[in-house]
């Protein structure tokens, strides 16, 4: 079980450092990478396994899902979960030296790894929350850069068509000749 002193900690780490990591990590994905954002169903998945508390079952999610045989057309998600695993690998060894969550060397079994489970399954958490987050105004954005796209190509339609075609449309009374 944390102390209190390491969730205060961890809620600081949340705000500061997790946080910032989690937006820089989204968006090197989808403006650096040109990924898409992830779907509703992997946010959903994602965040549903995220609030368990338990991290090997998180992490285990994350690297099936890293190595599932995705069609090309969700390659993406293999991209995100293969990035996630090597940041959640990597905040792992950051536990005891940036962190400071536990103190001393990693003694193998016993108490000592249980604890690091349970401060991982929170640091993760919170990581994951501010991802899906930042995921979500990342696919607002995409999703209303795809619709102005619409919208100009509805414009050139019109332009190309010209005035006449849209008035004898009018006079037709539309397709069906009414």
């Amino acid at each position: 079980m944390p102390t209190h002193t390491q969730l205060q900690k961890i809620w600081l780490l949340s705000d500061t450092v997790l946080y910032a990591e989690a937006v820089a990590f989204m968006r090197r994905l989808v403006r650096d990478q040109g990924c898409n954002p992830l779907p509703p169903a992997q946010v959903n998945g994602l965040l549903s396994i995220a609030k368990s508390q338990m991290y090997d079952k998180l992490y285990e999610f994350v690297v099936h899902q890293r190595d599932r045989d995705w069609p090309s057309g969700k390659r993406d998600i293999k991209t995100f979960y293969t990035a996630l695993e090597e940041t959640l690998t990597n905040m792992q060894k950051r536990l005891r030296s940036d962190f400071h969550l536990l103190g001393g060397a990693r003694k193998p079994g016993g108490q000592d790894e249980a604890d690091e489970q349970e401060l991982m399954a929170l640091l993760a958490r919170e990581f994951i929350q501010h991802l899906v987050a930042e995921n979500g105004l990342l696919a607002i954005k995409s999703e209303g850069r795809q619709q102005g796209q619409r919208n100009q190509q509805a414009g050139r339609y019109q332009q190309q068509t010209g005035p006449a075609h849209h008035s004898q449309h009018r006079q037709t009374g539309g397709r069906h000749g009414n």
